[in-house]
């Protein structure tokens, strides 16, 4: 009995603290009393794609949400999953947030804050030029650019913000692939 109380302490502390973080930031998990229910939702984006991963990185559970007026909210049932550590990640349009999900005794935590936090190189294209805005400036980046035939006109590594000249190419679009921090973001833009 003393355990099961001071489970639920700990929860109700978890909670409100998960609770008191989500008010300074888009995204909001928290765990529903009474079984392996995590509620998510997230606003002010467009879609989100989730995914649950195990330690190993293999995905068990990956899907796209769609926004209906900027909020999107979805219940996750992990009465399924094991006991054992998993990643629950978040990737919006400008950021991917990766939380820490434990579960055990047939409950679930998840980590106060993202154990893992990676933002997108932003991308713009203007007569000819694409600009790659890097985020934090932290990591190098590597990147590859490659016309609609899949011919390469780029490879190498950028440490800040930089303006390729894709002139060259009659391409309509080009294609980026960018690697850092252990993740890869492909975007095709416009060329011109």
């Amino acid at each position: 009995m003393k355990n099961v109380i001071k489970m639920g302490f700990v929860m109700a502390l978890f909670l409100t603290a998960l609770v008191a973080n989500a008010a300074d930031s888009k995204l909001s998990l928290s765990v529903r009393s009474g079984g392996k229910l995590v509620n998510f939702s997230i606003n002010e984006v467009k879609n989100v794609d989730v995914t649950i991963a195990t330690k190993d990185k293999e995905v068990l559970f990956s899907e796209r949400l769609k926004s209906r007026e900027g909020k999107i909210s979805r219940t996750y049932d992990l009465t399924a999953f094991p006991d054992g550590t998993y990643f629950l990640e978040a990737a919006t349009g400008s950021e991917i947030a990766t939380y820490e999900v434990t579960i055990a005794n047939n409950g679930v935590i998840i980590s106060e804050k993202a154990v893992a936090e990676v933002y997108k190189p932003l991308l713009n294209a203007k007569d000819g030029m694409v600009t790659v805005i890097l985020p934090d400036g932290k990591a190098p980046v590597a990147i590859k650019i490659y016309d609609e035939n899949n011919v390469e006109l780029y490879n190498g590594t950028v440490a800040r913000t930089t303006k390729f000249d894709v002139n060259s190419t009659t391409a309509k679009n080009v294609t980026l692939v960018m690697t850092y921090n252990d993740k890869m973001f492909v975007e095709t833009i416009a060329a011109r």
